[in-house]
């Protein structure tokens, strides 16, 4: 129930897909007043693939092998601020939370993660109800337990799935639409700020 709005949980990678009926891909927009054809807007389907995490000190990388591009590494958040944070080790921050500069959303499509082994991770959300005006306090962080994934509705604001350092290198399955587009916010330029997302619950879960 605290998801409604954002999307759900899932207990398998297999419970969402368009198979089912369940993977929402929204339909292409029309540039004028005709409406498109019965049965076509939608038929890209999803794509899939693995999403890869882990952490290099203070910076935590991803890697979304699901996309047919090579924008698709990641420099997804620190462990630090940015003015202590550092690739070596031993990293500045403690490992209790992580600091996120950018978030986007797919108009196109939903995105689930599923990771290959049941650890728990955090996500941080914010309503497509919020549209392109949202700001930082729209922004909330949910906590995955172990064995669970997550579905989000096309439109969510979001951005990576995150792991505790003790939870690193991991890997998800992740399945998104196949068009992959993406309308990012940076919260550092629009907003003059960082987000910051604990991660304790995600280590204690």
């Amino acid at each position: 129930d605290q998801l409604r709005g954002y999307g759900r949980l899932i207990s398998s990678a297999d419970e969402v897909s368009i198979e089912h009926g369940n993977f929402e891909i929204v339909k292409w927009p029309t540039p004028g007043w005709r409406q498109l054809d019965p049965d076509t807007g939608d038929e890209a389907g999803t794509t899939e693939g693995a999403f890869e995490v882990h952490w290099k000190g203070d910076f935590y990388y991803a890697h979304n092998l699901a996309i047919n591009t090579t924008n698709n590494f990641y420099l997804d958040g620190l462990g630090a601020p940015p003015e202590v944070a550092q690739t070596a080790e031993p990293a500045s921050g403690d490992g209790s939370c992580i600091f996120l500069w950018m978030s986007d959303y797919h108009p196109d499509g939903g995105q689930l993660f599923f990771p290959d082994r049941p650890i728990p991770f955090v996500v941080c959300l914010g309503s497509r109800a919020h549209g392109d005006d949202i700001k930082p306090e729209h922004m909330v962080a949910f906590a995955v337990p172990a064995g669970k994934g997550i579905y989000l509705d096309p439109g969510t604001w979001h951005n990576g799935v995150y792991a505790a350092p003790c939870h690193t290198p991991a890997q998800f399955l992740t399945r998104q639409g196949r068009v992959h587009a993406r309308i990012s916010c940076s919260w550092a330029t629009e907003h003059r700020t960082l987000l910051r997302v604990p991660l304790v619950a995600a280590e204690t879960e």
